[in-house]
């Protein structure tokens, strides 16, 4: 929550005033009395706001204006630690019990919990639901109870965290209290699945909108995705600081250690490291030292920093909500950040197969391939999911900066779904590609497709728009992945409408964000010269005017006068006097 003075008309009570001061703020931003105010009624609230929304003062505040101890339910340890160490800087009486706490130091906050010398508790759901710790509490006066990260309940609550699941019965327990529950991203759908875990009487639903302005959403096909990544850097990410998601623990070792082989100071971070490694790897990223940090999606929840100025996703998320939070932790602070995903038909695969394993929402899975293959706006597609009007267009996500044409491939699915009824769904997606290609390999004769009809009858497409029409197909169900070891899809009922026409199925071009071409010249993110015109490029906005190439030749040359830079970029002076080149000249 902001520092920053803004006027608030609302009639808040003193003791919410006193609350605010104690915690370093003057008044309420957004939403956040609008969820204080029933709490302080004795009324459950469902809170659903964005990320730097300022959800743990709501419950700071209501735990310190109501009599009693506040309860703070956290799934992560070190999260309860750094806001306890917080609060008491401020003076405020805050304890969190846990697992890393010995006999003496629990029973020692047991006695000041009965003499009320704890005003927030903070404990992860294994230590509340405790039969010795809900019967200590059931011997004191607890104000509230705030579950934080409540979507927990729902994708924890099965297997992995089962004392999710158990949280409702915190209201048998305390039933006079109101309970809170709190989460940056949950879809309109599970409103009532999260209030029923949580056995929530009649709650007061508060929903922020996801819309973030300030943040430039880009959707991009892998092509050499590492190189991407790095011409990423090289221009939105220089020199900032930002997170970089992978799926796997070694392939956030193996991107950080090609980075900072490339000039990038990168770190990774993910579960499997030893503790003190992950401390310093947060602490360097936290204070700047560290540019980019190469991390799985152990890091992140609960994370409060300010600074981020983008995310980029080497791998499909595994849920639309995932993605809107994880994308979430960039532009905090309101400036200009950037999120960037990479994938491709490969990663759906992968990631299907993840999500099958792994036992979590397949639906969750297919409304974000749904929403990331949508043909227009990528703001207005996510904002239309969780059921938030918006313009049509946002101005600054890559369909809009770049209007592409959309193609009608109705007769191209109809190809493709022929090749899948004739195949029984059992030949892979690039045995029909090569097909529809005309290539004659042992996997097209193996299913005797060489002499097919449709045999070389796609060569209007190339083989990424092929995988482009597969993953729009999936995207909207007319085919499915039934399973890849061996390999099987279905169709659903559906593709009858596109196979007699009746159904047209529409594309849009691919956006591949352009890659680094590895050289002698490759410059370092650290060189002068390189930061130098890259500044100029975005104060000018000379990505309009010219291309990848001539930017790189441009610092090859390092030209220090009109004329050079004119032979160089083919700009005529005048041109070149209109976006300020002059500026540029100094850095070489």
């Amino acid at each position: 929550m902001s520092k920053s003075v803004k006027s608030h008309s609302l009639a808040i009570p003193p003791e919410c005033h006193v609350a605010l001061q104690r915690l370093g703020f003057s008044t309420f931003i957004g939403s956040q009395w609008a969820c204080v105010e029933p709490i302080i009624n004795g009324e459950d609230v469902l809170a659903l706001l964005p990320t730097g929304a300022g959800k743990s003062a709501i419950y700071q505040v209501a735990s310190l204006a109501r009599n009693g101890v506040g309860i703070v339910v956290s799934p992560l340890i070190a999260i309860m630690q750094q806001q306890v160490e917080d609060l008491v800087a401020l003076g405020i009486k805050a304890e969190f019990l846990n697992s890393t706490q010995n006999g003496a130091e629990q029973n020692d906050l047991h006695w000041r919990l009965r003499h009320g010398d704890v005003e927030i508790l903070y404990m992860s759901p294994e230590k509340l639901l405790q039969p010795s710790v809900l019967g200590l509490l059931q011997d004191i006066e607890v104000s509230c109870v705030a579950v934080d990260e409540a979507h927990c309940v729902l994708r924890w609550g099965q297997q992995f965290r089962p004392e999710y699941a158990q949280l409702g019965q915190l209201k048998q327990v305390f039933p006079e209290t109101p309970v809170i529950a709190l989460t940056g991203t949950l879809l309109p759908s599970k409103e009532a699945d999260v209030a029923h875990a949580l056995s929530l009487v009649s709650p007061k639903v508060i929903r922020e909108s996801i819309d973030r302005p300030n943040l430039r959403v880009q959707i991009s096909q892998k092509r050499r995705a590492k190189h991407q990544l790095l011409g990423f850097l090289m221009k939105e990410g220089l020199a900032q600081p930002g997170i970089v998601y992978c799926r796997s623990r070694q392939k956030t070792e193996d991107i950080a250690q090609w980075l900072r082989e490339r000039g990038v100071n990168a770190l990774s971070y993910h579960a499997n490291l030893p503790h003190e490694q992950r401390i310093q790897a947060h602490h360097g990223f936290s204070t700047g030292e560290v540019q980019v940090l190469v991390a799985t999606t152990a890091y992140g929840m609960g994370i409060d920093l300010d600074h981020v100025r983008f995310v980029v996703h080497m791998d499909l998320p595994l849920s639309l909500e995932n993605y809107v939070q994880e994308i979430g932790r960039a532009g905090r602070d309101g400036r200009q950040a950037y999120a960037l995903l990479f994938y491709g038909l490969q990663d759906i695969l992968q990631a299907w197969q993840f999500v099958q394993h792994e036992g979590v929402g397949e639906e969750d899975f297919w409304e974000l391939v749904r929403c990331v293959e949508s043909l227009g706006c990528r703001q207005s597609a996510l904002l239309k999911v969780f059921n938030q009007d918006d313009t049509e267009h946002c101005g600054h996500c890559d369909r809009c900066i770049k209007q592409s044409a959309q193609h009608n491939v109705t007769v191209a699915a109809q190809k493709l779904l022929t090749l899948v009824h004739k195949t029984r769904g059992l030949a892979s997606f690039s045995v029909m590609i090569a097909t529809l290609l005309g290539k004659n390999n042992k996997s097209v004769a193996a299913f005797g497709l060489s002499n097919h009809p449709l045999f070389g009858s796609g060569k209007s497409l190339d083989e990424s728009q092929w995988k482009g029409v597969i993953r729009r197909l999936l995207a909207l169900n007319y085919i499915r992945i039934h399973q890849t070891a061996p390999f099987m899809i279905t169709m659903d009922e559906t593709c009858r409408r596109i196979l007699k026409g009746s159904d047209q199925l529409i594309l849009t071009a691919d956006f591949h964000y352009p890659a680094v071409k590895e050289s002698d010249e490759l410059p370092s993110l650290n060189d002068r010269s390189w930061k130098g015109l890259m500044r100029w490029t975005v104060a000018n906005k000379i990505y309009e005017h010219l291309s990848d190439v001539q930017i790189h030749k441009i610092y090859s040359a390092r030209p220090k006068n009109y004329a050079s830079l004119s032979r160089v970029t083919g700009l005529s002076v005048p041109q070149l006097e209109q976006l300020n080149a002059e500026e540029l000249f100094g850095e070489f």
